[in-house]
């Protein structure tokens, strides 16, 4: 984000872009239990913006760690043993309350949600200096919140650490156990570059209007 600001502290008119995606699931489940796992270094920062814009919606605050397995493994310790749990992207501000909603059911049902949407761009795979186009309509770009049982995840999170793990998902089925993919959202998007700043602005202004 080339940003002194950690990215989910970006204001995004008006607000931290992290309170932006919070509100999302206050809005599809009131009485969540929201556990942020953050960068120690940033837990004052945090606070201060807590201070400037009001609670944030988060129960606890725990210590990330050196990878996203790591983090998310210190997160799920604080947990109880059953229930559902949701992961969530802290930049993914524009998830909608039916996507939360339908990732959490299935997950009840199934064990396991992750919400996917189509490949709208054609995709080639490169291998040295040689490439090959992949069948587009075979293929779909991952999203969050991936939900999964607590007891399922946790056992799955006990096998260890690997480094080809990318989400939750393939920690699950490394696991052995089956992942379910649900309808994502188009809108869901993560904001990751300054342009996707831009689009994020623009989408709240346009929102605003329509109310």
């Amino acid at each position: 984000m080339a940003q002194p600001v950690a990215k989910q502290f970006l204001l995004l008119e008006g607000l931290p872009l992290m309170w932006w995606t919070l509100q999302r699931f206050r809005a599809a489940y009131a009485d969540l239990r929201v556990v942020l796992v953050l960068h120690e270094s940033l837990f004052d920062s945090f606070r201060g913006l807590e201070a400037a814009h009001g609670p944030a919606g988060v129960d606890q605050l725990v210590s990330g760690g050196a990878e996203r397995w790591h983090s998310v493994a210190n997160g799920l310790a604080v947990l109880p043993d059953d229930g559902v749990v949701a992961i969530h992207d802290a930049v993914r501000p524009f998830v909608s309350v039916e996507t939360i909603r339908r990732c959490y059911e299935e997950a009840e049902k199934s064990g396991s949600a992750v919400p996917v949407v189509p490949v709208k761009d054609s995709i080639r795979e490169v291998n040295g200096a040689a490439s090959h186009a992949l069948v587009r309509d075979r293929l779909r770009a991952v999203q969050t919140p991936q939900c999964f049982t607590l007891d399922g995840l946790k056992t799955a999170y006990g096998s260890g650490y690997r480094p080809e793990f990318t989400d939750d998902a393939s920690v699950y089925e490394f696991a052995g156990k089956p992942v379910q993919l649900v309808d994502g959202d188009l809108e869901n998007i993560k904001i990751t570059t300054p342009e996707d700043l831009h689009v994020a602005q623009a989408f709240i202004r346009e929102q605003r209007k329509l109310q």
